[in-house]
């Protein structure tokens, strides 16, 4: 895990940087499906969006699972009804405005990190470093295959860092703004998630965590008789529902955009374009909530894997793109230059890959489905795209 938290880190460096050089570079518009279509054309454009907004879809169904099963540890209320309210509430505060939905953004990221901070404090009073290899685990090295096998949990320390760069058409210097912004997101995913990883293990150790799927509480746990361990199993069962719950009305947010993005863009029905009094994308909202809740009927490990190689797919043709674009159009004026350049680019390139084969050797046959799925799509969307050019051509 930890080899594969320090490849993740270098593959969200390489992402960042490319991303920040798109953005200062075509600040005309922003996505990564923009950037794809300026470097590949409106059909990989179209698979790099439809993507993402598929794989933020379903990702709110993975967070109403997880978020229920935390619920559901706290107060004995779980499954379907804590499910179903989960949604109505998130879509009802979302369709309430941007303004609202950064706000309860802020809030909710402030009291995840003040909770992390209390269980560093805590952590860090029973941390030692022989917790962190155990003789129970030496038969357990890190092979190839178990390296493998992780990579996609690693991912997790650093997935939504890459989305800042949705917001560079509306600032107002993004050679300035982007490099700055993705580079500190990078790092802090980093430090908190390394962090987190080490502080836990080193306070439990490696047997118990490996078959814990809440780390954090299984740490404190391990020292329940320690001055202020009960009221830290509250305080960390707190902060992961509030963590949850966030991710969820993150990916709700992020969804909607993409989905209302590609509607205004003529990918989708124009239905999906349309807004409420108060600006927010209602159609997408209702088509974001139908996914994520038929999402969360399938098991959470499927779900994450499917929604991992979905958001895997735009990134693969994201940094493409950046190698593309560098030779294509190498005389446009760049205000920012990417570190490392192409370079770079293909080294998060085969690290993505990487995560890529790690889901299809967790699940063939979903991931099978999957690109059936995105080549059904690009079908659609020649078809529409024929279909809409014609009468402006006749």
């Amino acid at each position: 895990m930890l080899i594969d938290a320090l490849a993740m880190a270098v593959m969200f460096f390489a992402l960042a940087q490319c991303l920040a050089e798109l953005a200062a570079t075509f600040p005309e518009g922003a996505g990564f499906d923009h950037y794809v279509r300026e470097g590949f054309g409106p059909a990989a454009g179209w698979i790099c969006g439809f993507s993402l907004a598929v794989a933020l879809a379903i990702g709110t169904g993975l967070a109403a699972s997880f978020s229920a099963a935390y619920f559901e540890a706290l107060t004995g209320l779980g499954g379907w009804p804590v499910k179903l309210v989960m949604f109505a509430l998130i879509i009802g505060l979302q369709l309430r405005g941007a303004r609202e939905a950064a706000g309860l953004t802020v809030l909710t990221g402030t009291v995840v990190v003040a909770v992390l901070i209390a269980f560093f404090v805590f952590a860090a009073c029973h941390f030692s470093s022989a917790n962190l290899i155990r003789a129970e685990s030496a038969s357990a090295q890190a092979t190839p295959a178990s390296v493998l096998a992780c990579v996609p949990f690693a991912l997790f320390l650093f997935l939504g860092v890459e989305q800042a760069a949705q917001a560079a058409a509306e600032t107002r210097d993004p050679s300035r703004t982007m490099p700055k912004a993705l580079g500190f997101a990078v790092f802090v995913a980093a430090a908190v998630g390394l962090a987190t990883l080490l502080f836990a293990t080193a306070t439990a150790d490696v047997a118990k965590l490996s078959v814990s799927d809440d780390p954090l509480f299984t740490a404190v746990m391990a020292h329940a008789g320690a001055p202020g361990a009960s009221i830290m199993t509250h305080v960390v069962s707190i902060g992961a529902l509030v963590a949850l719950l966030a991710t969820f009305f993150s990916l709700a947010y992020a969804a909607s955009r993409q989905i209302y993005h590609l509607a205004r863009a003529g990918d989708l029905p124009d239905l999906l374009a349309v807004t409420n009094r108060r600006h927010a994308p209602w159609a997408a909202l209702a088509v974001t909530a139908a996914c994520g809740v038929l999402s969360a009927a399938f098991r959470p490990d499927a779900v994450m894997v499917v929604f991992i190689f979905l958001v895997c797919v735009s990134y693969l043709l994201l940094l493409s793109a950046f190698i593309r674009l560098r030779h294509r159009a190498a005389a446009r004026w760049r205000p920012y230059r990417a570190v490392g350049g192409p370079i770079m680019a293909a080294v998060g390139f085969l690290f993505v890959l990487a995560v890529v084969a790690s889901c299809y050797q967790l699940r063939p046959a979903a991931l099978s489905g999957c690109i059936v799925g995105l080549a059904l799509s690009l079908g659609y969307f020649l078809l529409r795209s024929r279909s809409v050019s014609r009468p402006a051509d006749s």
